[in-house]
């Protein structure tokens, strides 16, 4: 295990930019180490290890922003519970790994509708919710079983970010995953393009919200 992790520090400190180092660091993220590579190249790297659980679990541990990605694309995602990514979700440190969370590994986990509803439920942790909308999001993207019960907590709880009544100050970066979810699901079919438009209508009380109406009513004409 430590070879191989000594082996991917080295495909990391040679695949380095600075440049964009610099920038991510600009932008508040604050790990111990940022190697600054490009996405493209994590998955090469990826690429040239075998998926093992106790090794993304190791890189998961680490404070440096490269290895957090690749845990998410090592970690064989039959091999990860629920309980695990729940864990993983209330330790996301930035919104970066929560696409990554959401893209790589949590829609092949099994009864991956069932995970993102308990990702919604979970309002604690920083980017729980957040992490809820995106792995909706690709669930409606590559068309795979989202059941009716959680479609429909999917839509309340989009509701409830996009137009809350209870005070709640609620994360840009969980607005842009509900739009990103509804934009998804509306285009699988009309019906549930009118059910997104519902819930950001065209009479919202903020400019925001009016926006994101506009958003998605381009995304669904253009979809037609």
């Amino acid at each position: 295990m430590e070879e191989i992790l000594r082996n991917i520090r080295k495909q990391l400190r040679l695949a380095m930019n600075g440049v964009i180092a610099n920038s991510l660091r600009q932008k508040g993220m604050n790990y111990k180490l940022i190697f600054g590579v490009p996405l493209p190249e994590i998955k090469q790297i990826a690429a040239s290890h075998t998926p093992d659980a106790s090794l993304a679990r190791a890189l998961w541990q680490e404070d440096v922003r490269e290895m957090k990605i690749l845990s998410t694309m090592l970690f064989p995602p039959e091999a990860m519970t629920h309980d695990e990514a729940r864990r993983w979700a209330a330790e996301i440190p930035y919104p970066e790994i929560a696409e990554q969370c959401a893209n790589n590994l949590f829609p092949f986990v099994q009864e991956a509708d069932a995970l993102a509803v308990s990702f919604l439920s979970d309002v604690k942790p920083p980017f729980s919710r957040t992490v809820g909308f995106l792995l909706f999001a690709q669930l409606f993207k590559r068309k795979k079983e989202v059941k009716p019960a959680s479609q429909e907590v999917f839509l309340s709880e989009s509701l409830c970010t996009l137009q809350p009544e209870d005070g709640r100050e609620i994360s840009w970066s969980e607005k842009r995953a509900v739009v990103q979810a509804l934009r998804f699901f509306g285009r699988l079919s009309a019906e549930n393009a009118r059910e997104a438009l519902e819930i950001v209508h065209a009479e919202s009380p903020t400019d925001e919200q009016r926006e994101f109406y506009e958003e998605l009513k381009f995304e669904f004409e253009y979809e037609e």
